[in-house]
Order: structure tokens, then C-alpha cells, then sequence
């Protein structure tokens, strides 16, 4: 083989693997969508009651399962109000049982009044009694009807007052409930804001929580390739820290796109697209499955088809 072959065969070995090189750049430009960092749905614990922090059953970095009691607030002042409620309506209860009494006593007292009242008639019509005395027995029959009427009246307010009570009872109960404070969620503690000892008040958070079975990364493409890109689509999540080596290729998690912003914005100077930062963006959430634990927030990756 003459030098001339030899000149023709490295250059014709050159020009073959820059084309290699440029297509899959070209390759990976096209399946490339964005970089992006990790994060999860957080969850601030808080309760509606008020008081002092009793008890913490868990700490920063600790699991929790979604209904797990988390902590424990002072329930001793709600328990005396409950006792105070409860012996009001027990006081409230034989009231109104006195005056069931006396309104079947008086309602006895109406019966007899009329059947006098009707015999006063009787008697009038046959001759044998007089106006006056039915006017009498009359008179007595209305006052004795305007007695049950207002002890009728008496017993409503009693029971309308013991409804009032089984309000602030059922209140006092549930926020009782509200003193042993429960994960909505299942996840991971990242924050514990309160000590034990501590006085918080209502919709103060105690913990938070983070959701680590299901992650999400937001990243940004520009409009030439939002017509691509749907609901649904299956994407893939490189993780930036894994260096591609022909020994330790690149790894990629399974995604799925499940928002799309529906208005353009500048991009983020958080955010490195492959085009120029003055382009209108738009924001895309990507929903990735994390099984294993292997994903962390603020772990930067990369979007890919």
C-alpha cells in the first residue's frame, strides 16, 4: 500500500467518524428536551387546635405512613370545657324533664277544665245552668289552655338550649380529635418547626412532609417543539450525575408528561435550554415513578424523549 492509499484511507476514516459524530449530535439534540431539577408535593402538618406540643413521634428524615400520629397537643383545658358542657346538660336534662311533668300535669288540667266547660253548656241549653257559671268555666278553660301554652314554650327553649350544648360539646370533641395530629400524606419529614414544650397555634405547621413515591421535574421547551409534546407521553429522565462511559453508560428513569403550561414564559435563569435564553418557554411537568428511593429533591437531570 503506496502512501497516496495510505493519505486517502485515513482521511476517508476521519470524514466517515465526524459524520458518525455529527449525527448522533444531531440524534440528541432532537430527543433532548430540557434540563430540570427534581422535587416533590410537600405537605405542611398543622392542626386547628391551640396549645402546647406534648409529644413529637417522629423527626427530620423519617418516613411516615399517610394517618400516622405525628404529635400531640396539651387536650386538658378542652377536656375540663367538655366536663363543663356535660354537667350543664345533665342540669339541662332534668329541667326538661320537670317540665315534661308539669305540662302533662296541666295538659290534664285543660282536659278537665273543658269537660266542665262543655257540661256548663249542656246544662245552659237544658235550663238547668246558667251564662255565668259557663262564662266562668270558660274563662278558667283559656287560662288554663295559655298556662300549657307557655310551659310548652318553656320546654322548646330548654331543648333548643340542649341542642346549643351538643354543639359545643360535638366542637370541643372534634377539637380534641384535631390535639393528636395525623400525616395527610405518606412520605418523608423534611422540616420539624415546633419542640415539644412549645405553644402553637391553629394552622401553625408542626412538620413537613414530602412526598418520595412519586417525584415530578419541570422543564422548559420553546414552542417549535410544544406541538411534539402531549398528555400522556412517555419521557425519559437522565440523571445528570451519572457520566456516559463506555464502561457506565448514562442512566435513565421512566417518565410521563402530566401538565403543560398553556401560557409562554422567559426562561428561568435556573433552567440551560439549548437555545437562546430571550425565547419564549413553555413549562412542562414530567410525573416520574420513584420505587426504588433512588431519585432526591434538587436532584438536576435531564428531559428526554
Amino acid at each position: 500500500m503506496n502512501i497516496v492509499t495510505r493519505k486517502f484511507l485515513f482521511r476517508f476514516f476521519i470524514l466517515s467518524a465526524l459524520a458518525a459524530l455529527l449525527a448522533c449530535s444531531a440524534e440528541n439534540d432532537k430527543n433532548f428536551l430540557g434540563s430540570a431539577v427534581v422535587d416533590c408535593r410537600t405537605y405542611d402538618v398543622a392542626t386547628t387546635a391551640q396549645g402546647r406540643v406534648m409529644a413529637l413521634f417522629t423527626d427530620e428524615g423519617h418516613p411516615v405512613a399517610k394517618g400516622e400520629l405525628t404529635a400531640v397537643i396539651d387536650t386538658v383545658p378542652l377536656v375540663l370545657q367538655k366536663q363543663e358542657i356535660l354537667a350543664d346538660m345533665e342540669e339541662l336534662g332534668a329541667s326538661i324533664a320537670s317540665q315534661e311533668a308539669q305540662n302533662k300535669s296541666t295538659e290534664s288540667d285543660v282536659s278537665g277544665a273543658e269537660r266542665e266547660f262543655n257540661r256548663a253548656e249542656e246544662l245552659e241549653k237544658t235550663g238547668s245552668g246558667t251564662e255565668q257559671q259557663r262564662d266562668l268555666l270558660g274563662t278558667q278553660l283559656q287560662s288554663t289552655e295559655l298556662r300549657l301554652s307557655s310551659m310548652r314554650g318553656q320546654k322548646t327553649a330548654l331543648i333548643r338550649k340542649n341542642k346549643e350544648l351538643q354543639a359545643r360539646l360535638d366542637q370541643v370533641d372534634d377539637q380534641i380529635r384535631c390535639c393528636y395530629v395525623a400525616a395527610p400524606s405518606s412520605g418523608v419529614v423534611l422540616t420539624r418547626y415546633r419542640n415539644v414544650g412549645e405553644i402553637v397555634a391553629p394552622a401553625n405547621p408542626i412538620f413537613n412532609i414530602g412526598e418520595f413515591d412519586t417525584l415530578y421535574a419541570d422543564f422548559f421547551v420553546p414552542q417549535t417543539k410544544l406541538a411534539s409534546l402531549k398528555f400522556g407521553d412517555a419521557v425519559r429522565i437522565r440523571l445528570d450525575n451519572q457520566s456516559p462511559t463506555a464502561r457506565e453508560p448514562a442512566r435513565f428513569v421512566p417518565a410521563v408528561i402530566t401538565w403543560i403550561g398553556s401560557e409562554a414564559e422567559f426562561s428561568p435563569k435556573n433552567i440551560q435550554t439549548r437555545q437562546s435564553r430571550n425565547e419564549l418557554v413553555f413549562r412542562i411537568r414530567a410525573t416520574i415513578p420513584n420505587s426504588d428511593g433512588s431519585l432526591k429533591r434538587g436532584l438536576p437531570v435531564e428531559v428526554w424523549r
